[in-house]
């Protein structure tokens, strides 16, 4: 009859110690993923920045010393290339914005499902 209770006993505490276990594992896995979003999310407000600077910026910017009433006015041709230099830095800050959003959001997804794990694991060992 002793032997019955201590291997119940035991059983018993394996249990709650593999919730336990399961749960710190959770949590570390909550972490790493809260740290990955928000690196993400600083990349994420870099690259907006350098696209709403991009946009925003003048075209006489693109222009080496344009203030200058000494510098030759630059050839159509060279002209037609800066701004499709810029379209195209502006295509690919949109482009990478886009790939960051959505890895993001996955994080979220990924973090939200986590916090649910553990809030499951947490309540069934509670009763």
């Amino acid at each position: 009859m002793r032997l019955l209770i201590f291997l119940l006993l035991m059983t018993v505490s394996a249990l709650c110690w593999s919730e336990d276990g399961r749960v710190m594992q959770l949590e570390k896995a909550l972490i790493r993923v809260q740290q990955e979003a928000q690196a993400v999310h600083q990349q994420f407000l870099m690259i907006q920045e350098l696209r709403r600077h991009e946009i925003s910026g003048p075209e006489v910017a693109d222009l080496p010393g344009a203030a200058a009433q000494t510098t030759p006015i630059p050839k159509y041709e060279e002209m037609l290339r800066r701004q499709q230099n810029k379209k195209e830095r502006i295509e690919k800050y949109t482009v990478e914005l886009d790939r960051l959003y959505s890895k993001f959001s996955g994080l979220n997804e990924e973090r939200q499902a986590l916090i649910e794990q553990i809030e499951l694991l947490e309540k069934t060992s509670a009763e």
